[in-house]
């Protein structure tokens, strides 16, 4: 039997909250069975609307971070109007992969490696087989159009790398 996603109950709100600010994002908690407003996907999955993420305790980290990263890709004018569906393509899909990869190594008690665990269990598919090989031997055009927008310092990023500034660009 698979071991269950990581929820947001398991770990430090604060900690997502700061992560989040990096980027001019905020975390808005729902309560226990409530709808959770934009959500693509419906519950427990994590919404979106304009710069806000919602979630609830039982929401899944990966999700939280999938959605997060849907506004971090989104050119700044256009995050104000964002509501549940965010991807405008298949290559800005593929960097917010990425980069919510990325993004767990800076939230406490998460890691990558979870979050690329958690990926597969969810039933996300890449045609290596597994999160782990499309990120570590077929994601160089999510690299590299996270780069070209000034997303990350370099195309070879690690989670030190990321590229934030105090506007959250």
């Amino acid at each position: 039997m698979a071991q269950p996603v990581l929820t947001l109950s398991a770990i430090d709100h604060g900690d997502v909250e700061r992560l989040l600010a990096r980027f001019g994002l905020r975390l808005q908690c729902v309560g226990d069975g409530a709808p959770i407003p934009g959500s693509y996907w419906g519950e427990p999955e994590a919404g979106i609307i304009g710069t806000t993420i919602y979630a609830r305790a039982d929401t899944p980290v990966h999700s939280l971070l999938h959605e997060a990263c849907h506004v971090i890709c989104a050119p700044a004018d256009k995050r104000a109007s964002i509501h549940t569906d965010a991807s405008d393509c298949q290559f800005e899909e593929d960097a917010t992969c990425y980069l919510q990869i990325i993004l767990g190594d800076a939230l406490e008690g998460v890691g990558r490696a979870r979050v690329m665990q958690d990926m597969d269990t969810w039933g996300y598919t890449f045609r290596l087989g597994s999160t782990c090989a499309w990120f570590e031997r077929d994601a160089e055009d999510a690299r590299a159009w996270l780069h070209a927008r000034s997303l990350l310092a370099h195309p070879a990023a690690s989670a030190a790398s990321l590229v934030a500034d105090d506007n959250g660009h």
